[in-house]
């Protein structure tokens, strides 16, 4: 039973409708008695988030059907209005999702599911490391209840970019005609590679659509330009090969954030050297909503434009396929890349939280 106070202008009713409420296993459950809350999530999805969660319901009430989750439930009699769910990788634990129906607007029933879930999840023998995004809630919302149970806190953005109003010179002209192949001026680039220390130049790079015999390329420079930065932090399959190599298996392979956009995701190529250079996922969420799960630039390669030249690519092909926007996640921190999004037109219209735990960090 939630125990807790009536608010000042809550009244008697409001206290005893909060006290009227429990938290309960999810396992209690059947998966077909959350379709009433996550059709309401859905239309939340939809109208915030600018993403179709009809997939991911189907999933989840099949997961929950087969009591494979782990989880809470927020109860008023028989009315579910909250749930938080998490599951286990090995030593790492993931807190999927935790959402409260918008007529249950109080953080502190989200804090009480969390909290629930939080202690269940660290006290698991085993359990190393715990992660978790969290879109329906704002950083600021659950940071502090983190914070207290020792996980470092990120603050993220939701952008999206309006297609037919490109603001950018990177951007595709809104005729629809392909992108040229490379954004940055002829002639030498501004950095030295790595390969020989040779000067980079446009000729020397091909922009090519994303083919399954570039997965392993792509693995091995995704974790090269990830393995220090910020996101390898939030996400631990950017600190090695082999996480990387299930990240792509998961976003191009597995639909794990939408169906991939055929044609539109790209892979940038060093042409002396046929090494990969830089590639972008594209994939869409809805309709006309397309997304970006990952964009990556080999160190080597960094600062010549080459991932304005990806996107100005796939975003030709998203027109020519209909689609009118394009989202992506970011994290604050990383600066520079929020800096790009912003200059090619992209507005931030959500932020929220990741968070993680180490143990004995």
């Amino acid at each position: 039973m939630i125990e807790t106070s009536p608010s000042a202008d809550g009244g008697a009713e409001d206290r005893v409708n909060r006290l009227a409420l429990e938290i309960i296993d999810i396992r209690r459950f059947n998966g077909r008695d959350f379709l009433p809350l996550l059709r309401q999530e859905g239309q939340v999805w939809a109208s915030e988030l600018h993403w179709d969660y009809s997939t991911a319901e189907v999933t989840i009430v099949n997961i929950l059907e087969e009591h494979r989750l782990s989880g809470f439930a927020l109860v008023d009699g028989e009315h579910i209005r909250g749930y938080c769910f998490f599951f286990y990788e090995g030593e790492k634990g993931l807190i999927g999702n935790l959402f409260l129906e918008p007529s249950c607007p109080h953080v502190e029933f989200g804090e009480r599911l969390l909290k629930h879930s939080l202690e269940t999840l660290l006290a698991t023998p085993g359990i190393c490391r715990v992660e978790t995004q969290l879109p329906h809630f704002t950083f600021e919302a659950l940071e502090p209840l983190f914070r207290a149970h020792g996980f470092a806190g990120f603050r993220r953005r939701f952008m999206i970019l309006s297609l037919r109003e490109p603001s950018a010179a990177a951007l595709p002209a809104q005729t629809g005609r392909e992108a040229a192949p490379l954004a940055w001026p002829r002639g030498r680039g501004t950095g030295k590679s790595a390969i020989e220390n040779v000067p980079l130049e446009r000729e020397d790079f091909l922009i090519e659509p994303w083919e399954r015999h570039h997965d392993r390329q792509a693995a091995h420079m995704i974790y090269s330009t990830y393995r220090h930065h910020v996101d390898a932090a939030i996400n631990d399959q950017y600190g090695s090969e082999a996480g990387a190599a299930r990240l792509i298996e998961n976003i191009v392979h597995h639909r794990g954030c939408g169906e991939v956009i055929a044609g539109a995701s790209r892979v940038a190529v060093h042409l002396p050297t046929r090494k990969l250079a830089g590639l972008l996922a594209l994939t869409a969420v809805r309709p006309h909503t397309a997304h970006i799960p990952q964009v990556a630039v080999g160190p080597e390669f960094q600062g010549l434009g080459l991932g304005s030249s990806l996107m100005a690519a796939g975003f030709g092909d998203c027109l020519r396929q209909g689609f009118d926007e394009v989202s992506l996640t970011v994290t604050d921190s990383n600066s520079r890349a929020v800096r790009l999004y912003e200059r090619l037109g992209f507005q931030t219209f959500r932020t929220f939280g990741a968070f993680v735990w180490n143990r004995g960090k």
